[in-house]
């Protein structure tokens, strides 16, 4: 804040607002400070003077001179780290894809209806939770959209900042289940979805149109009442706002607000008030309670856990979706987010996700991403964030371009930093900043420094000259696990599946396929080697793996939900969208099954036991 040259001849008062609306007002004499001159960008020198605040706690502000304005924030100097972790334990979890999970018919419960639910969620919690696991890890849950189901990918939702409530439970509260509107749209409804239950992948638009018609009649059985009405008082503009856009986009029957009419294009229009049918809000409203509920009783299932939920945000959100309606100038068009050209992808990578712009970022003061990682960090005591790097900078390619004609684009790393140090300590939530590919020099320093554990990758974990490194040589603040949603179980990978799958869709040619699957077996000797000098059995490969991370100094271990199952195949293929059923296969097991093998129970054991 420049406060020009009146403060070098009398004292002056400075407006102090926190986030209460509580002012403090600071007086400021002209001997105050240290007097500094400022070089503008046109060569232009101002006096200045640097002024010492007095202690705030951390938090948001706004400092006021006359009408100057700036905002200011004190941020914590680290993430939240949970006791357990900072008294030097360690914790081990398992990650699943919550649509991938199966449950069977408990009583009067229907059981599983077509994909994993928030109750699948909840028992697979309650079980982690009783076998010794400190966390369980989920693949993003965050809205996609309802007039498009088969866009499927949890990277590309909607809107960030709320759930998705396809995973709602249809025959558990808080719905009204003793309304007869209630009991008829669900008998009429549970021959469609047991039928859906038992397929190998999930029918999206199926299962949310059998969901959606209970939903509607719960919705139509009356007043949810006072607990629904603090909810949608407590969800503010950023509620209403994307419940008017679930309405608008539903009457129109263009989910696309891009096409809309341009009044219709920016939220705080008259307009959009006046095109969003006051019911069909409300409807939107009471989905994302029900959901917000359904979740909150699914992680108190597992309430002596010493973390909980381990929920993932992604790095962007879909340019035609709520979040970027909402975002008003915030994104900037024309262009995606995207990874520079590797060995992984010889092309570089363009992910159709539009980047925010670093200027008005602070010029809202990083209101929308402090918005988001509270949302995200809900219900949750940790959070995984897609491509940390993008607190830095992120790889932007123009429209049309390939990743090979892209750029980077500098973002105020230690601003945004600071956004995730406040809301972590506020929603008393761990952070694990994913990280793969080149990063600026001192990146990954910095994030330690603010005690943000790294992700670390079993078959990315390679020393320089290519070898696996040995446990010893891991990192402790770090998360360790045998594979992503992004590469092949270890089952898969083990076999050459991965290889197989990729020939097989022409992504490869034989001659490349034959090449990777020589440097696959020179890979697979090399764990072998590694398990060896361990002194590590691996007979059982599943176990022998899981064994090896639970050596490592790492806090977090995370053993797959699919590579307990056994699955061969990926849930995603980077670079397909409709060649494969990405984000769709189900597991083959339920979960009391999954748990409960002899195979499973001597993993826990291993990750237990270190």
């Amino acid at each position: 804040m420049r406060l020009g040259p009146d403060l070098a001849r009398r004292a002056q008062e400075l407006a102090l607002t926190d986030e209460a609306d509580q002012v403090r007002f600071l007086a400021v004499g002209p001997e105050d400070g240290v007097a500094e001159p400022l070089v503008l960008p046109d060569g232009r020198t101002v006096r200045t003077r640097r002024l010492a605040l007095p202690p705030l706690p951390a938090g948001r502000y706004t400092l006021a001179w006359r009408d100057v304005r700036c905002r200011l924030m004190v941020a914590p100097p680290f993430c939240h780290r949970p006791a357990l972790l900072r008294a030097g334990g360690r914790a081990w979890g398992i990650a699943a894809q919550l649509y991938s999970l199966r449950r069977s018919p408990k009583g009067r419960d229907m059981g599983d209806t077509g994909l994993g639910d928030f109750t699948a969620l909840g028992e697979l919690i309650a079980a982690a939770a009783a076998a010794g696991a400190a966390t369980i890890g989920l693949n993003p849950i965050n809205a996609l959209f309802p007039a498009d189901r088969e866009r499927a990918c949890p990277y590309a939702p909607s809107d960030r900042r709320f759930l998705d409530p396809i995973y709602l439970d249809i025959a558990a509260a808080p719905l009204p289940l003793a309304a007869p509107g209630v009991r008829r749209a669900l008998a009429a409804g549970t021959p469609a979805l047991v039928a859906l239950a038992g397929r190998e992948m999930v029918a999206y638009t199926e299962v949310w149109n059998a969901k959606r018609a209970v939903l509607e009649a719960a919705f139509a059985a009356g007043d949810p009442g006072a607990d629904f009405a603090a909810f949608c008082a407590a969800g503010g503009t950023a509620l209403e706002n994307f419940a008017r856009f679930e309405a608008i986009a539903e009457a129109r029957g263009e989910p696309d607000w891009r096409r809309w009419p341009a009044g219709l294009r920016d939220p705080a229009s008259p307009a959009v008030a006046a095109a969003a049918p006051p019911e069909r809000v409300r409807f939107a409203q009471y989905l994302q309670y029900l959901a917000d509920r359904q979740l909150a009783a699914a992680t108190a299932a597992g309430s002596g856990m010493a973390m909980g939920l381990y929920r993932d945000l992604a790095v962007g959100t879909a340019p035609d979706g709520a979040e970027a309606w909402a975002a008003g100038d915030l994104l900037l068009p024309g262009v995606s987010i995207g990874a520079p050209p590797d060995s992984f992808a010889p092309q570089g990578q363009v992910w159709g996700l539009p980047p925010p712009d670093p200027r008005v970022q602070r010029q809202r003061g990083f209101a929308d991403q402090a918005g988001l990682l509270a949302a995200n960090m809900r219900h949750a005591g940790a959070l995984r964030i897609d491509h940390a790097a993008g607190l830095a900078r992120l790889f932007v390619i123009p429209d049309g371009a390939t990743g090979a004609e892209g750029t980077y684009l500098a973002y105020p790393l230690a601003d945004q930093l600071a956004q995730v140090k406040l809301e972590s300590n506020r929603a008393r939530c761990l952070v694990v900043g994913e990280v793969f590919g080149p990063v600026p020099d001192g990146f990954l320093e910095t994030l330690g420094r603010a005690e943000v554990l790294s992700y670390q990758v079993l078959r990315f974990a390679q020393d320089g000259n290519g070898a696996l490194r040995p446990p010893v040589r891991w990192p402790a603040a770090a998360t360790a696990c045998a594979a992503t949603h992004d590469v092949a179980t270890l089952r898969g990978w083990w076999e050459g599946a991965d290889i197989a799958e990729r020939e097989k869709l022409g992504l490869t040619d034989a001659a490349a396929a034959a090449a990777e699957r020589i440097s696959r077996t020179h890979d697979r000797e090399a764990l072998r080697a590694l398990l060896a000098a361990e002194g590590i059995d691996a007979s059982d490969l599943l176990v022998a793996v899981h064994t090896l991370l639970a050596r490592t100094p790492c806090q977090i271990v995370l053993v797959q939900a699919d590579d307990l199952a056994g699955e061969t195949l990926s849930v995603n293929l980077p670079g397909t969208d409709r060649q494969r059923p990405n984000w769709r296969r189900r597991l083959h097991l339920p979960l009391a099954t999954l748990l409960g093998s002899a195979e499973a129970q001597a993993v826990f054991a291993a990750l237990r036991q270190r």
